[in-house]
């Protein structure tokens, strides 16, 4: 099943399970670089990242981006890495880099959010949720989290 599909299964799932699997079967299509030469970079950049080796994991993910700038998943990689580390720059602008590829990464559109609510920034947070909301209605966790950001900006008023 292609791409296109499964985003309108995302978005017409009955059911969290339906929704879940839709959201499955895309992480795996984005996780396979078209460039072969990226495949084990990226695979070592993974198990570094989740075995919190992640300035190696930040090397990988960067030869990934060298070998397959065109490779979106590279760089939602790389700034999840950058975000792990502290280095909020980096991470934004390759969120915007994974955005420019891919405009759906509900994934990248998340972790900038995170970004912007780590920085006390919830109105621009819950701006990105909305357009999360809008691709992936039925994401684990986001109306609370878009609940959560609304009660916030309303307390800033007063």
């Amino acid at each position: 099943m292609l791409l296109p599909s499964l985003f309108d299964k995302l978005q017409t799932a009955r059911s969290p399970s339906e929704a879940a699997e839709a959201e499955r079967r895309i992480w795996k299509i984005w996780s396979l670089p078209d460039n072969r030469e990226a495949t084990a970079p990226f695979a070592q950049g993974v198990i570094s990242m989740n075995s919190g080796r992640l300035k190696q994991a930040l090397a990988y993910f960067t030869r990934v981006t060298d070998i397959a700038p065109e490779f979106a998943e590279g760089w939602n990689k790389r700034a999840t890495v950058a975000y792990y580390l502290g280095d909020y720059e980096l991470s934004v602008r390759d969120i915007r880099k994974t955005l420019a590829l891919e405009p759906r990464h509900f994934g990248a559109l998340s972790g900038l959010a995170m970004i912007y609510e780590a920085e006390g920034l919830e109105a621009q947070a819950l701006d990105v949720l909305i357009q999360v909301k809008e691709i992936h209605p039925t994401m684990p966790g986001l109306d609370e989290r878009m609940e959560a950001l609304r009660r916030a900006i309303e307390a800033n008023k007063t």
